[in-house]
């Protein structure tokens, strides 16, 4: 048996009372996925390391340089979101100071439906790893996660973290060891939600784990690569599952009454 040498994961946790990763936005609804997205983690990686959406050179060497893995801790309660929001007519040329000022007299408005879902109490652990030389270290990345330069958000900024992401670099010599060396070291934080029973880790396939790639049980796609952020604009990506139980967990968000 050929031993596979030990490489560096950075890990942290996604936990909070509300999160919303979303899909691919059609038409009034915005679905989400069932766990973190790749692109919205770099989202949050990136906010924590001060990068902004118009700056796409780092944007693109940030996405470039990793490879992501999701481990869902807790799968959340599905949430649906109802409302109406106001929004004026086009009228070029405007400048204003203030909201009423924007929507003027009654009669210029358009009322604008949307449907948003979001997770209550999910919680997911993230593992980052190189893929190249691009971008800042593993340690550069963690010291970003604990002082943000941006303040951190799950997926939107109405959904803000419920307890520190506790970002560590660990050394193993795969996902399955990496997680769990990363539960072992985690400080047990009175109040915090405690991690498990997960079932499976999703994780990018072609990114430098062969182990892993070898042993996936399920691969599918997923439109959450990182392309133009300025724009929304994202590409198709692979994933491959990795079963650490024999029962994967259920997915509440497939009970959802619309």
């Amino acid at each position: 048996m050929i031993a596979v040498p030990e490489r560096a994961f950075l890990i942290f946790r996604l936990s909070g009372p509300m999160a919303a990763f979303g899909r691919i936005a059609v038409g009034e609804r915005r679905d989400v996925w069932g766990e973190p997205s790749k692109s919205g983690v770099l989202g949050f990686v990136a906010g924590a390391l001060g990068l902004r959406r118009d700056d796409a050179e780092a944007q693109a060497e940030l996405a470039a340089g990793l490879g992501f893995a999701v481990r869902v801790d807790a799968p959340g309660r599905p949430l649906r979101d109802y409302h109406t929001a106001q929004a004026p007519k086009a009228r070029r040329g405007g400048v204003w100071t203030t909201r009423r000022e924007e929507l003027g007299p009654g009669e210029n408005l358009n009322t604008v439906l949307s449907e948003r879902i979001y997770r209550i109490e999910a919680c997911a652990t993230v593992a980052l790893w190189r893929t190249g030389e691009a971008g800042p270290g593993l340690e550069a990345l963690a010291a970003a996660i604990r002082r943000p330069a941006f303040a951190p958000f799950l997926g939107r900024k109405s959904c803000p973290m419920g307890e520190a992401a506790w970002p560590e670099v660990v050394e193993a010599t795969g996902l399955a060891a990496a997680f769990e060396a990363y539960d072992a070291q985690r400080p047990k934080v009175e109040g915090a939600q405690p991690p498990g029973p997960a079932t499976e880790v999703w994780f990018e396939l072609g990114a430098g784990l062969a182990e892993e790639d070898a042993a996936a049980r399920h691969i599918r796609e997923r439109r959450d690569a990182p392309g133009d952020r300025l724009r929304r604009r994202f590409g198709n990506r692979s994933e491959g599952r990795l079963d650490l139980a024999p029962d994967p967990l259920p997915d509440p968000l497939a009970d959802i009454v619309t």
